[in-house]
């Protein structure tokens, strides 16, 4: 009898004194939390990962054997509170307001989820000071002013814009080896890019061969690639009437048949209008066009519209409607016309501003987007 209970006293002993697991994230909330606590990672889909249980304190830990690299979503209640980086550092803590409408969180021991947070906080600044910039735009501007003070507002977001694009890259480029480049390409302010991918194609590029090379079979990295990929083709087609490339030397003829050359014609600043006569941003255009470019055409600049119409009524009744007293040519071949695909462009309306020299100093697709370039070009 003695050495059963011996046994049996040996057996709790070895019990009590046996390692627990280590919790790899620990919370510790600054109020009560009631309900589910979870993690969801991010692969194809964001799924279930793990569900934390309550511990003593008020302290709710995730514990599991094995923790994958990965991108993960802290879940209160089902909403989704904050956004994870988890590496290979453990044990982390995250402290603070588990509240949707109150999220002061910090956290220890994940230096990734802390530059990530960081990051997220720039990008939410950049919206609000954008934001406040529009609230304070007039109400009412005289006409002549309208497209200065237009003018004002976009110097004013672009700079709002590439400040906080430069600090989050500085940021993620201290955690070149992490899944945070992968998130910061992402982030956007509103409606505005912080990183564009036309005008950071190549830093998309170099993000993504650097994340297939770590992280080669996560599913966000490959789709990310392949999403790069897609912008690397369009970027070498676009990049045919790239702002300070020289524009192509193609031909296309006029009104009459005639073959022009189109670099023959730029012996001055020239405007080419990129259009068609039933596609409705393009005659948005062209219905303000002539009054828009009347102080730069009495400076020198040459404006020609070149039409992907295939109705040759249609489009010398448009040129009539919107009173269009310019050089105008079309292949009449419309939507397969060559000249799209001469000029590296997928889609109508465009405008592309040359110098006398035939170099592309602006492309858009908003008539309002060239001011500033006319101003300084025909200033020359």
């Amino acid at each position: 009898m003695r050495y059963f209970v011996l046994a049996a006293m040996a057996l709790m002993f070895l019990y009590c004194t046996k390692p627990q697991k280590t919790p790899y994230l620990t919370l510790k909330p600054e109020q009560d939390l009631n309900g589910k606590v979870e993690l969801y990672r991010f692969d194809e889909t964001a799924h279930l990962f793990d569900r934390a249980i309550q511990a003593e304190e008020g302290h709710w830990e995730f514990v599991k054997d094995s923790v994958p690299e990965g991108i993960y979503s802290l879940h209160i209640n089902g909403e989704e509170l904050a956004s994870l980086i988890i590496n290979s550092t453990f044990p982390a803590t995250i402290t603070g307001h588990f509240q949707a409408n109150d999220q002061r969180l910090s956290v220890s021991g994940n230096s990734e989820t802390k530059a990530l947070w960081k990051c997220e906080q720039l990008a939410q600044e950049a919206a609000y000071e954008i934001q406040q910039l529009v609230a304070s735009r007039p109400d009412s501007i005289v006409a002549e002013e309208f497209v200065f003070v237009k003018d004002s507002f976009y110097t004013a977001i672009n700079a709002i814009i590439n400040k906080k694009a430069r600090d989050i890259n500085r940021i993620a480029n201290n955690h070149r080896n992490t899944l945070l480049p992968l998130l910061a390409m992402q982030f956007k302010a509103g409606n505005h890019y912080l990183f564009h991918p036309e005008q950071y194609a190549d830093l998309y590029y170099e993000t993504s061969n650097q994340l297939q090379n770590r992280y080669p079979d996560y599913w966000p990295v490959k789709q990310f690639a392949t999403h790069v990929d897609s912008l690397m083709n369009r970027s070498l087609f676009n990049a045919i009437t790239k702002e300070g490339r020289t524009f192509p030397a193609i031909s296309v003829p006029d009104a009459w048949k005639q073959e022009v050359r189109l670099d023959s014609l730029i012996s001055q600043p020239t405007l080419f209008v990129i259009w068609k006569s039933d596609d409705a941003a393009s005659r948005h255009i062209t219905g303000q066009l002539m009054r828009w470019t009347r102080p730069y055409r009495n400076q020198g600049l040459q404006v020609c519209l070149i039409s992907m119409d295939n109705d040759r009524d249609k489009w010398l009744s448009a040129i009539k409607e919107d009173r269009l007293a310019v050089l105008h040519l079309s292949d009449l071949n419309g939507d397969t016309s060559p000249v799209l695909q001469q000029l590296g462009l997928s889609a109508i309306p465009y405008l592309l501003l040359t110098d006398s020299n035939r170099i592309i100093v602006k492309r858009t697709r908003e008539l309002d987007d060239l001011s500033t370039a006319l101003r300084q070009l025909m200033k020359n």
